[in-house]
């Protein structure tokens, strides 16, 4: 067996697919399928040794939960990043002629407000290449003007594809409640062209197809930026938040405030899962600047953000 060095096993992490990495990974370490197996036995997680054997051989991938934390195991056990190959997986594959759909579009609108107006505009745009792109990093900067109201976000994402060849990416926005639909626009600021856009008539939610110039093969990774913006309508807003559906390795928001309407207290906000609740996390500090920032790594399914109080 010829061990593959560690700057290819840190190659194929970051670039995929999941079975060579793996495969790459295990050889690196020395360790037999068996002892593997016996490893994952010792923590109370039962694998088979075909399992794994398919899992190398890409015959077959994790894709239940339990499988899921056998993978989060495996990562320990050979000494890899957190959600390294984790995040190489692709989306589940269908178990039905609906099911791949509606999954996509519920996950959509169980983590954002307004929940059903978001599921019905994301709907109509939903791909065959949804899934088919993990976010490598992002970087989501916010304005809010003098009157305490969002006005622009200006989003950087590094996008790694997974599998099959996706040529777009579905940008999603959803505006402090009692904001006009037609107070939404976007734009396509680099590397990419907009496609289909749409707006829900009764709430504030906004969703466009970012187009690339040519398919993506898996493994490859594209840069692009894009911008949403809110008219002026009055409405002061409370925070900013970010939805993942899928883990991202690195994460910064920021929000740059205009004098004279500052908040008093500004603190983090996550909602850890799809299911879970969301809840308020550490005070975080207004820079002289005026700009309040948020950092997270490995971040998982879920929501994160900042809100602030004006008085």
């Amino acid at each position: 067996m010829v061990v593959p060095p560690d700057d290819e096993v840190d190659v194929l992490l970051r670039a995929g697919p999941f079975h060579v990495a793996l495969r790459a990974a295990v050889e690196r370490s020395g360790l037999t399928l068996e002892r593997l197996r016996d490893r994952l036995d010792r923590r109370g997680i039962h694998v088979s040794l075909s399992t794994l054997s398919y899992w190398r051989l890409g015959r077959s991938r994790p894709e239940r939960a339990d499988s899921l934390r056998a993978v989060q195991a495996i990562e320990t056990i050979l000494g890899l990043p957190r959600h390294s190959l984790e995040a190489l997986l692709g989306p589940p594959r269908p178990r039905g002629r609906w099911v791949s759909k509606q999954q996509q579009t519920r996950d959509y609108g169980r983590m954002l407000e307004p929940a059903q107006s978001l599921a019905e505009i994301v709907r109509a745009l939903v791909g065959p290449s949804d899934g088919d792109l993990r976010l490598w990093s992002q970087d989501d900067a916010a304005t809010v003007d003098e009157h305490g109201a969002l006005r622009t976000i200006h989003t950087r994402q590094v996008l790694r594809a997974v599998a099959g060849n996706p040529d777009r990416y579905l940008a999603v926005y959803c505006a402090d409640a009692g904001t006009p639909p037609d107070a939404l626009g976007v734009e396509a600021v680099r590397d990419c062209r907009l496609g289909r856009v749409r707006r829900h008539p009764g709430a504030p939610v906004i969703a466009v197809e970012l187009l690339f110039d040519q398919s993506l093969r898996a493994g490859q990774t594209h840069l692009l930026e894009y911008r949403f913006t809110i008219a002026e309508n009055g409405a002061r807003s409370h925070d900013y938040r970010r939805a993942f559906r899928y883990p991202v390795g690195t994460y910064v928001a920021s929000v740059q405030f205009t004098e004279p309407c500052l908040p008093v207290r500004c603190y983090a906000l996550a909602q850890p899962g799809v299911d879970a609740t969301q809840v308020h996390g550490d005070e975080l500090a207004l820079t002289p600047g005026r700009v309040l920032h948020l950092t997270a790594k490995d971040v998982r399914p879920g929501v994160l953000g900042m809100g602030w109080d004006w008085s």
